[in-house]
């Protein structure tokens, strides 16, 4: 009888061990991998939010970029001047801004508290009309060489006809001349742009968010499982203080050493993973600089995500560890009382 209980005691404590790993990278990622703040850390750390306007400017030279709204002398621009332009007309801070205004609203999309997630244009929209959004149409201009006669030429003749014209540096006498022109259509294209732009809307007859919701109470709920073993564990085979410590401490001993293994080698792995999938489900029009950085941000977020992991995984081995070695001591302190 003995054999049997001892036996089942064995599986019970192995299936603990499972599930409590299973539980501990379960419960964390719900808590860690489903809220803004994880990501906004992990685009600060690994400077995403700079490459933005990289990315902006990839998107505005795709062959399904529409750029009839912008001024006439924006149209037909190179990706490296519209880098230039969006990184004159948007500081850093508006960069940030808007890229964890987009991360709060996806999330709240993904909470079910809205039905459609947005990413917001009015801080790009109200620097495009100031004096900041006329001083990045000059800057970018003072990038290319200087205008010949030719070229003067094809700007008057853009500036009334709005056709696609060369991009060239005009002399600074005309600039007065060109600044209400610039501003004026700068105003219209601020006009025309809506003050968000939808990135993720609900489909109420197949909303995938309630398999996620399903999905992320199981995450909640999964400490119950190994915590019932534990239980039945304890039921089957704590008599005494040693059989406590043997029966609790090497389970905890060996939970604790798999979950911090884990969590030191899951981040690139992981990692590597995330960026498989960004790549394979991003629409064919994404610009190859988001796949560039696609590896560092989901290594980052990982990181994030498996840090409290690491932590718990520690602790839990040193209090199996704790437990062992005082299950240790006392037989030592029994074999010397013997002699």
């Amino acid at each position: 009888m003995d054999i049997f209980r001892k036996i089942g005691a064995i599986l019970i404590a192995i299936l603990f061990v499972i599930t409590a790993v299973f539980a501990i990278i379960s419960f964390n990622f719900d808590r860690r991998g489903f809220t803004a703040e994880t990501y906004q850390t992990a685009f600060a750390k690994e400077d995403f939010y700079n490459q933005l306007p990289t990315i902006m400017a990839e998107t505005m030279v795709s062959s399904t970029s529409d750029q009839s709204g912008f001024p006439v002398v924006m149209q037909g621009m190179s990706a490296e001047a519209w880098d230039v332009f969006f990184r004159s007309v948007l500081p850093p801070e508006a960069l940030k801004g808007m890229g964890d205004s987009a991360l709060n609203s996806l999330f709240a999309y993904f909470d079910m508290q809205t039905d459609s997630a947005e990413f917001p244009l009015a801080p790009f929209k109200a620097s495009l009309v100031s004096d900041t959004g006329v001083q990045a149409v000059f800057a970018l201009l003072a990038t290319q060489p200087d205008c010949t006669l030719a070229q003067m030429g094809q700007i008057a003749l853009g500036l009334i006809s709005e056709q696609e014209m060369l991009l060239c540096n005009p002399p600074a006498e005309l600039k007065p001349l060109l600044t209400p022109v610039v501003r004026l259509q700068l105003q219209v294209t601020a006009a025309a742009l809506p003050d968000q732009v939808t990135i993720a809307t609900a489909d109420q007859a197949n909303d995938p968010r309630r398999n996620l919701r399903t999905a992320r109470l199981i995450m909640r709920l999964s400490p119950l499982l190994p915590l019932g073993f534990l239980f039945l564990l304890t039921i089957f085979t704590v008599r005494s203080l040693k059989s406590w410590l043997q029966w609790w401490g090497i389970p905890f001993l060996s939970t604790g050493l798999i979950v911090t293994l884990m969590s030191l080698s899951g981040a690139p792995v992981i990692g590597l993973i995330l960026k498989r999938l960004i790549i394979s489900r991003a629409p064919v029009y994404l610009p190859a600089a988001f796949s560039n950085y696609a590896s560092d941000v989901a290594s980052a977020m990982v990181a994030a995500i498996t840090r409290p992991i690491f932590w718990q995984g520690l602790i839990l081995f040193f209090v199996g560890l704790g437990m062992v070695f005082i299950l240790a001591l006392i037989y030592m302190v029994r074999k010397m009382s013997q002699k």
